[in-house]
């Protein structure tokens, strides 16, 4: 995040590009998903994942990226620090990346997101900006 602070909708805007995994490509639906995503995660107090500091070596961070197949679909990852993780044991890692994605799972929720249901633990997929129903 901007350490300077600033407006968070400005700073998701400008996080977006960069917060997308592997390179991925997003439609323009997805994209701006994405946006409304990570401001929603810096209201949060969350770090959006930053490729370019990635390459740095520091990884933490939410994570966005396209679901197959679904244009309007976007998956919301939490990346741990990968240098971290390989002083945890294994068991740790996967407890503590599942707790993040259940958290991100709560914060989207309650922020009135339509989140596709699934299994605890697992990586939300966000649908749409509001849930059916519920404006």
């Amino acid at each position: 995040m901007d350490p300077r602070g600033g407006n968070h909708e400005q700073q998701a805007r400008s996080f977006t590009p960069r917060a997308v995994l592997d390179g991925a490509e997003l439609t323009e639906a997805q994209e701006q998903l994405a946006r409304a995503v990570l401001d929603v995660v810096l209201l949060a107090g969350l770090p959006p994942y930053n490729i370019e500091v990635s390459a740095d070596g520091e990884e933490t961070g939410v994570g966005l990226a396209p679901v197959q197949g679904r244009r309007h679909a976007l998956r919301v990852l939490w990346r741990q620090d990968a240098t971290a993780a390989l002083h945890l044991p294994a068991e740790l890692v996967h407890a503590q990346q599942a707790a993040m994605h259940q958290a991100l799972r709560t914060i989207l929720s309650v922020h009135r997101y339509w989140v596709e249901d699934g299994p605890v633990g697992e990586a939300p997929v966000v649908l749409g900006l509001t849930r059916p129903g519920s404006a």
